[in-house]
């Protein structure tokens, strides 16, 4: 058996990997809708977008608590490899489109069989002393962040050389890379054993232990009974839901600024490789500091902060006149955003049954994908109106966000 930080060091390095592959191709599906696709009217691009965007957030957000289950149950490694294979596997068959009605099975089924993230930190909870849990997930979360940093400059790179369908390609390549490594260098887990159940037949008389059965259906028990689980989670479907109504618009957004700023539309998804890198970078950072700093500042006040200090940057982004301007608004409001989620799951892992935090987590990752469902189709009608509308609706999503936070604070 390896020791605690040779296993989440691991883990930590794959699941950065698994979300760099998740990056190189998602962000170009706009473009290669238009490009490759052929669907060049605005409207109707708009909506595939929105539409290819929410179904599979929308199918994470079903199958989301019932993986959290069988984690719980079964095996948390044995999750993670799921969302990496399955990952690689239908992402690399995206390349072989040739209609957005393929794209979108491929997207459900996508949304069905991953969820890397939600698994990691699952894994990460189980295997990390609560002494540095908190430092634990700020590090995953950097991971996470910087996966999510390079992976769009990577795929923008790769689709500008050479064409959308090999950055799908790219992204099975990594994930599967990703699942190796957990393979072969995270330990196995047996939670049914964790649990005292029994593996094999007892040596003395009696009748032997009755095994748990295993269970699909997730216990929602401690998450209704919890105040504090519920806000935490509205709080994550806030923050997921704003960053959601921005993203899958912004490749558009910066082909018309572009052209606007420069009168040309050449190298469209570096730059938006570039923009997006820079934020995910700026949220590797806060998740580092939060991290490290939010015990003892205080969880409730940290997760206050960080939500109203990124919906009050987010508005300034509406007014951006040039590409520059708009990548330091973003790395600004992304610095505070990134702060939030680290602290969402720190909180968890500290006031939750060790036994029941994959069924937790499972469905706070469900508010992670209703909100980047509901993100896109918010953007998308922001955007359909005024593409600077989305910034607006942005930063309104996170003021609310922090108005339930406060009220909750106050009663507790």
């Amino acid at each position: 058996m390896r020791s605690w930080k040779a296993n989440y060091t691991a883990l930590l390095i794959a699941e950065t990997l698994a979300i760099m592959g998740f990056s190189i191709s998602i962000p170009i599906i706009p473009l290669f809708l238009e490009a490759d696709i052929g669907i060049t009217d605005p409207v109707r691009l708009k909506a595939w977008v929105g539409i290819l965007t929410s179904s599979s957030m929308i199918a994470m957000a079903v199958f989301a608590p019932i993986w959290g289950r069988l984690a719980d149950t079964y095996s948390r490694r044995a999750m993670l490899l799921r969302a990496m294979f399955g990952g690689a596997i239908v992402i690399s068959l995206m390349a072989f489109v040739a209609s957005p009605w393929q794209l979108l099975v491929l997207r459900i089924l996508q949304g069905i069989l991953t969820g890397t993230v939600a698994a990691a930190i699952v894994l990460a909870a189980g295997i990390t002393p609560v002494a540095h849990i908190a430092f634990a997930m700020g590090l995953l979360h950097t991971g996470i962040a910087v996966g999510n940093s390079l992976g769009p400059l990577v795929g923008g790179i790769i689709s500008d050389i050479f064409n959308y369908r090999i950055a799908f390609f790219s992204t099975g390549l990594v994930l599967a890379l990703a699942g190796f490594i957990i393979f072969t260098w995270v330990d196995k887990d047996d939670q049914r054993k964790a649990e005292g159940e029994p593996t094999a037949e007892p040596t003395g008389g009696g009748s032997p232990p009755v095994a748990k059965k295993l269970s699909l259906i997730p216990d929602i028990k401690p998450i209704i009974s919890s105040p504090l689980l519920i806000t935490l989670m509205f709080v994550t479907l806030g923050v997921h839901a704003a960053n959601g109504a921005i993203l899958p618009m912004l490749p558009i957004f910066l082909k018309r600024l572009l052209l606007e700023t420069t009168g040309e539309i050449t190298f469209v998804a570096s730059t938006t490789g570039v923009v997006i890198g820079v934020g995910a970078a700026f949220t590797a950072l806060a998740a580092v500091i939060v991290g490290k700093f939010s015990t003892r500042l205080g969880y409730w006040k940290t997760l206050i902060f960080c939500l109203s200090a990124g919906a009050l940057l987010t508005i300034p982004q509406t007014f951006a006149s040039s590409v520059m301007q708009l990548t330091v608004l973003r790395a600004l409001s992304s610095f505070f955003i990134g702060g939030t989620i680290p602290v969402v799951n720190a909180i968890i892992a500290i006031s939750s049954d060790k036994n029941k935090q994959g069924t937790i987590y499972g469905f706070n990752s469900s508010m992670t994908f209703v909100g980047a469902a509901l993100g896109p189709m918010i953007g998308s009608v922001a955007a359909i109106m005024n593409y600077r509308g989305m910034f607006i609706a942005s930063a309104v999503i996170l003021a609310l966000s922090a108005f339930g936070t406060i009220k909750r604070r106050k009663e507790n």
